[in-house]
């Protein structure tokens, strides 16, 4: 099982592989995939360069370009946390890359990965770039004066 942590790192590399298609980003995304998936052999590295350029034609072709992006962010991440389980000190080298992807995305295309994660009867209050204030009252309590 791969930490929640590592699944953070996994998500982040997922949606600045779907993010870079179609940009300039795109040859250091693609680029990098080589030196992440080459842990595994030059075959998996390979794999990864055809997943990418199947990647990048799903996303090109979409209809529903957001969907797909979403989609396929997913499978990213799904095949990154793969990876980081098999090789979890790929993880700050991962966590690099996707900064790397990140930062050469246009600026339009740039944007903030949030990972919220809640569990075993957790409440989560999420606000993507923004504040919560959370007041809670508990039934029969009397409200502060």
């Amino acid at each position: 099982m791969v930490a929640e942590w590592l699944i953070a790192v996994a998500g982040a590399g997922g949606s600045a592989l779907a993010g870079a298609v179609a940009t300039d980003a795109w040859n250091v995304a693609r680029g990098g995939l080589s030196k992440l998936f080459g842990r595994g052999g030059d075959r998996r590295a390979a794999l990864a360069g055809r997943w990418a350029d199947e990647t990048a034609a799903a996303i090109e072709a979409a209809d529903d370009r957001p969907a797909v992006l979403e989609r396929e962010a997913r499978t990213w991440q799904q095949r990154f946390a793969d990876l980081l389980e098999e090789f979890p000190e790929a993880a700050e080298e991962l966590r690099e890359w996707a900064d790397q992807v990140r930062r050469e995305l246009p600026v339009a295309h740039q944007s903030t990965v949030n990972t919220f994660v809640a569990r075993d009867d957790s409440t989560q209050y999420n606000a993507l770039n923004g504040t919560i204030t959370i007041h809670q009252h508990h039934p029969g309590a009397r409200p502060a004066k």
